[in-house]
């Protein structure tokens, strides 16, 4: 019994000295502090100044759009949406990759936003299930926006959704609708359509189309342009 602690005391040394042999020959990224795998429901990558930089996150916990370091809509609580968000040195979200899924609606976007505004560019792809069918539409979308700054558009759109009187608020909806200030008409769209036709889709600054160069679900080409009003002119 009196040779125990000698034993124990051997084995550590061994254990030790496995330990430090082991530490040695170990692969050498090991020793730069490279983590082999992460599990995080955010993660932020931050200047010494403490600004955010990247937001990489579950749609739990996903940053909210900001310009000046402030939400862009201060009643928005939760944005509900997995991906990776860009912020610049002003606080200013300005874009991102972020997708969305259930069992009816699906989306993708890489998004670059105007700054202090939203999206005027974007790769996206929406599906969305119709009668046990999925219809897809996906491609390169411009935007147009006023310089109007987007956190002055929505607190403007707020302030008339809490208006109680059903006939002003809708007076007030349509001022609001009809300044192009406040709207993003599409004004450039080149892919697949949800009624299949793949090609390059010109709009005005209404969002109205005027020209559009596409091959239809048959593979048949078509050139066809519009007057400002949407009247159609088939060239060919």
């Amino acid at each position: 019994m009196k040779k125990l602690p000698l034993v124990n005391l051997i084995v550590l040394i061994g254990v030790i000295g496995y330990l430090f042999i082991s530490n040695i020959n170990e692969p050498e990224n090991n020793h730069n502090g490279i983590i082999p795998e992460i599990t995080t429901e955010r993660l932020n990558i931050v200047g010494k100044d403490g600004n955010k930089y990247v937001v990489l996150s579950n749609p739990e916990k996903q940053a909210l759009a900001t310009i000046n370091g402030k939400p862009v809509n201060p009643e928005e609580t939760e944005r509900n949406v997995a991906g990776l968000l860009f912020f610049n040195e002003d606080g200013d979200e300005i874009g991102g990759l972020v997708y969305g899924i259930d069992s009816t609606d699906s989306y993708q976007l890489l998004t670059f936003d105007q700054r202090k505004n939203d999206q005027i560019m974007a790769l996206r792809k929406d599906e969305y299930l119709e009668n046990g069918e999925w219809k897809k539409q996906y491609g390169l979308l411009l935007q147009e926006r006023s310089e109007k700054q987007s956190n002055i558009i929505v607190s403007e759109l707020n302030d008339i959704r809490k208006i109680e009187d059903s006939i002003l608020r809708e007076k007030e909806y349509d001022k609001f609708y009809n300044n192009p200030e406040n709207l993003a008409p599409q004004r450039l769209f080149i892919g697949r359509t949800y009624s299949e036709n793949v090609g390059l889709f010109l709009m005005d600054k209404n969002n109205k189309p005027r020209l559009q160069i596409y091959l239809d679900e048959n593979g048949e080409p078509h050139i066809e342009s519009f007057d400002e009003k949407g009247g159609k002119k088939t060239i060919k």
